[in-house]
Order: C-alpha cells, then structure tokens, then sequence
C-alpha cells in the first residue's frame, strides 16, 4: 500500500491488462532467480516506525498532515489514519553495532518528532493499539484523505459486500462493524526488514514462519481496544478482520483472509508466494504506469516489477516477500507481526533477537521440516497472539512453556546467530539481555497495560485510566526505559496524569459504559426488578436494531405504578422523546441540560446507539477526584 500512483480498474479490458502485467512481472522473476540476479552482499537490515499521533487530552489527533508539513523530513510519512505516522529507518549492514546505530538514529527521529507535535500542542507515542482509540477516531473524517486510501477501502467494502466486522474473545468480549477499512488504523507496529541471500530464501522464510509464534510471545504490546481486554497483542486478529473480504454466506468454502500467516510451507522459489496470492485474491487496484519488465530486464535494466507489487501491498502476510529494485535487485523478508512500542530500546530488542534467530537456521532444519505440520506454526503464532509469555508451544513436536522455550533455547541461538554476523558482544549482550529481563519478570508491554488498567478498576472510571496509560506510556519512552523496569500506574497518578492538561472532565471520562437496556417488548414486572436488584435509576430502552427509542426512570416507574393493570410492557410507559448527549461534550455543557430539562442523568450516545450512562452522582466522583 506504500505506492500513492494507483487507481481503480475501470473495466474487464483495464484488469486484463493488469492481470498480463502482473503475469510477466512472475515469468521476469523466474528468469531473474534461474540466472542468480540478485544482491548477495553485504547483508543488510531496515525497519518501519509507526505511530500514533495524539492531543493535549491524549486522544487521537487530526493532525498528521499538518505535522508532516512541520517536520519537513523524508523519513516521516502518512498513514491510513489522521493520527498515523510512520518513521522509514535508514538501512544498515548487519555488522559491528548496528543495532546501536539504529536505536540512535531512531531515538534521534523521535525526539525530532516529539519537537514537532509539541509546537502544534500535540504528541507522539509508540504503542500497538492506542488505548484511547475509541469508535468515533474510526469515521471517515479520520481518514487521511488521500485518492489511495479511500480507492482502496471502498473496494474492498464492495467485494466484503458490507461493513467490516470484528469480533473478538478475550478476558471481555468485542463486536463492532464499521463501513470502511479504518479498523486497520487501530494498529502501529514496528517492522523488520532482513536482506537474505537467494539460495537461503526457501529455508530462511519457513524458518521465519516457525519462529513466529515464540518471538511474537515476549513482544506483546496491545491488549486493550475500546476498553475491552482481548489478547495480549490483539493487533493480530483485528487486522486481518479489518480487511477481511470473506462473506459468511461461503462459510462452507475455505477461502483465504487478505490477512493472513500462510497455508504451507514454502517450497522451491519465492515466487511461488506471489502466485499464491494472485490466484488467490482478486486485483482491487492498478496504475498507468506498468513498466514491461521483461523488456527492462533484457535491455540489463533491474525490472521493475510493479504490477505484481502492487498487487502484493494488498495482501499481508504476517511474514512478507519483498523485492527491492535498485541498481540491483535484492530479496528482503519482512516481519510485520512485532507491535509498536514500549520503547525504543525494546523495539530495537525485538530487532536483534529475531534477527539473530534468523540467522541461526539449524543446519539439519531442510530436514527436520519435512516432519513438521504447518498447522503447528501457525497454531503457535495464534496462540502466542492470544496469552503472550503464558503460552505453552508446540515446538519439534513437544510441547514447552514460552518462558523455558525463550531462555533455555531461542536466546542462545539468536546470540550465536548474531556472533555469525559479527555483531559487537556489546550489542549482542545489550539487547538479549533487556528480552531476557523482559521474560524474567513477565513483563511485557501487554501486562503492563492490563495490570495498571485492572489496578484501578473500580477506583478510577476507565476513560481516565486509558487517559493516564497513554500519558506514562510518552514519559517512558522519552526517558528510553525497558518495560520490564516499569512501575505500574495507580490511581492517584492517573488521576493526577489527566489533571495536569485537562482542567475539566468531558463526559467520556465519567460516563458508566457497563449499562443495562431493556427492549421496547420487556415486561414491567422484569423492569421493577432490575431496577430494584440493581438500584437502577436510568434504563434505556432500545429497538432490534439497538437504537435509542426510550428511557424508563426510577421515577417515572413510580408514577405509573397506580396504572399496573393497563401498562404491561416498557413501551406503553417509556419517554419517548429521549435527551441524550454526545460523550465529548464538557461537564459545564452537561450540567447545563441536566439543569434546563430537570434530569439527574441521560444516556450518551454515538450515532443513536447508548455507550453510556452519565448521571449526577458521576459528577460528584469527578468533583471527589
């Protein structure tokens, strides 16, 4: 998705087109890895820093664009999302100390950044999911608006056939659809680029495949969306739902996600990846400009190879092929799975274990892999997505704990896989060492999260948690600490977090979201009850589409009681014409219409659908506070 010159395809003559380009671009490929055309040396390493831009409330920002016009600096770029960014790292050769080079130079481009969105009263922060990202940052508006992202989430809303749904099953539960792509804006990660030379390419992306799940284990970073706890890096599941094409109404065909880990392992050539993909998921975009590359590559030009690229950036692979023109052509792999964040000194942590453990290949693993079942990686990749450092792995066949699998076996491979590249014994020890902190004290970025959200669960109303998350979350990352040294967040400093930039609460920070509703079809005698089990003051009533229709009130429930035998149901009592308000709107706003209408609370609603509560003696906490 990084080549801005695309456009639609029109008509069947403009996808023929397209397909015939694409097919060339394969045949060029083939002719180009029979003839040995590709870079050998010197290896080197890159990476892709995505990131969230957020305000002065710690709430995602619409101001990428005005902050890239600021920073004035190539290694910055846009995203799909308003509050996106990305930093593209310089490449290194794999040698010496360049994953210290790295850290530096990516430390130095952040502070940069952090410069930047000061002056347009913003900031930046490194994390997998924002956890103040709520439904309203993925409407249209949020939408970086350029020709490319709309072109492309309008067909694949159109192949989908409907709004894009996610659903998800952790500790909480998560169900939302939206009409457009933006649920992929939820996610930031940080990712690997590894050049690898052609003869080692078969060998060296099963092996990627197969250590996915273990190195994913200890990165974990984003457990919460929309306030929910789902899995330990719950950016795994809500990308591939977020650009899913599958329709339920094929549910008894097997048919691919445009997101996904793999169906088998790798055999004979890398091109075999980008076959796969054009047979198996539809063109969605082209451009005017498709090169011949068979043409460039007899004329001793690097082709271009563009059409089958460009169809590759709309599909994704946990685990990618990329191609690299250039003077001349080079083969990279490209790890997307390691989330954003803690911090810098992790992510460049993440960097070196996984590359050492790439180049740290058994030399009998052609071999061994003829006995291992693909399901099993894959199995551990989803897993690991799921309970992070808590996950037992199938690994060789024997099932083994992430903890005992990471110290006792994968650490000292990825060290002697770095020695082999000559990597300084400062580097190595540097960064193995602040993994191996992170594993010994079963922190990662995940727990982090969940044990200072859950710290203060029932003390601090959860907007004001996510708040104060994402406030420590900067501070540690501008003083470069390893989660692993961490304290977790309690109650006063998250309180005190928000209070430092926000003088008043708005009403998304005090509002219940654990509500009770009833259908228009209820009975009252069920509706006494709650009221009564639960000391309910204010009960929506909602329709079969989940819209706000009416609200009964502990008062008003009162009042009708002397007509028991006439009311039976919620709607032949209920308030029709409902005050609700939106979860932005200020407390002084708020305590205004609770005053002009005489209420003690109204529901707060998004796109006439409740998502909370807010009442008087919410207020009265927020004062407390």
């Amino acid at each position: 998705m990084g080549d801005f010159k695309v456009r639609q395809i029109r008509n069947k003559s403009d996808r023929h087109r397209m397909y015939r380009r694409a097919l060339d671009d394969i045949r060029t490929f083939e002719k180009m890895w029979e003839d040995n055309l590709f870079i050998q040396e010197p290896i080197k390493i890159g990476a892709e820093q995505e990131l969230c831009l957020v305000d002065k409330y710690y709430q995602p920002s619409k101001s990428a664009l005005k902050f890239l016009d600021t920073i004035n600096d190539i290694h910055y770029t846009n995203e799909l999302g308003l509050y996106n960014l990305e930093i593209n790292l310089d490449p290194e050769i794999l040698t010496n100390n360049c994953f210290s080079t790295i850290e530096s130079k990516l430390l130095s481009l952040l502070n940069k950044g952090q410069e930047r969105a000061f002056e347009i009263n913003e900031k930046m922060v490194m994390t997998g999911i924002l956890p103040t990202i709520s439904l309203k940052h993925l409407q249209f508006d949020y939408m970086t608006p350029i020709p490319r992202y709309k072109t492309l989430s309008q067909i694949l809303y159109n192949i989908r056939g409907g709004d894009f749904e996610i659903y998800l099953q952790g500790v909480d539960d998560l169900m939302a659809s939206l009409g457009s792509a933006l649920f992929e804006a939820c996610n930031t990660s940080f990712q690997l680029h590894l050049q690898i030379k052609p003869e080692e390419f078969v060998d060296k992306y099963n092996w990627a495949q197969m250590i996915s799940g273990p190195v994913l284990a200890p990165c974990v970073n984003s457990p919460l969306v929309f306030g929910r706890e789902l899995w330990a890096e719950s950016r795994i599941a809500i990308f591939k739902q977020s650009l899913d094409t599958r329709n339920s109404k094929n549910h008894l065909r097997k048919k691919m996600p445009r997101v996904y880990f793999g169906d088998g392992w790798l055999r004979d050539s890398p091109v075999n990846l980008w076959k796969n993909e054009l047979m198996r998921f539809p063109l969605i975009i082209t451009s005017n400009d498709l090169p011949d590359s068979g043409q460039q590559l007899s004329r001793g030009e690097t082709p271009e190879l563009r059409a089958i690229r460009l169809h590759n950036g709309t599909t994704y692979t946990w685990n990618r092929l990329c191609y690299g023109p250039g003077s001349k052509a080079h083969l990279r792999i490209e790890c997307r799975y390691i989330p954003s964040g803690p911090s810098a000194i992790d992510e460049v942590a993440n960097f070196a274990f996984w590359t050492g453990l790439m180049n740290a290949v058994p030399d009998e693993w052609s071999e061994q892999i003829k006995s291992i079942s693909f399901k099993a990686a894959k199995g551990n990749f989803i897993n690991a997505a799921r309970t992070g450092l808590n996950t037992v792995f199938d690994w060789f066949g024997k099932n083994i704990s992430a903890k005992a699998l990471l110290l006792d076996t994968l650490i000292p491979m990825s060290k002697q896989g770095l020695e082999k590249c000559n990597i300084t014994a400062v580097d190595i020890d540097k960064y193995l060492s602040v993994i191996e902190e992170r594993i010994v004290s079963e922190q990662t970025g995940s727990e982090w999260i969940t044990k200072s959200f859950r710290k203060n669960t029932g003390k601090t109303k959860a907007a004001i948690q996510k708040q104060a998350i994402v406030a420590r979350i900067i501070e540690y990352q501008k003083g470069n600490v390893p989660v692993s040294q961490w304290e977790l967040l309690n109650q006063d400093q998250a309180i005190a977090a928000v209070q430092k930039v926000q003088r008043e609460y708005s009403v998304s920070q005090l509002m219940s979201t654990d509500v009770f509703s009833i259908s228009e079809d209820t009975s009252l005698d069920l509706v006494r009850d709650m009221i009564l089990w639960k000391n309910i003051h204010h009960l929506p009533v909602e329709n079969n589409n989940g819209d706000l229709v009416g609200i009964i009130t502990d008062g008003l429930l009162k009042k009708k009681d002397a007509n028991a035998d006439i009311a039976k149901y919620a709607s032949d009592i209920m308030i029709t014409k409902v005050i609700s308000v939106q979860s932005d709107i200020s407390i002084e706003g708020l305590r205004k219409i609770l005053q002009e209408h005489r209420l003690s609370g109204v529901p707060v609603t998004f796109e006439n659908k409740v998502i909370g509560i807010i009442t008087l003696n919410d207020l009265i906490v927020g004062d407390l506070e």
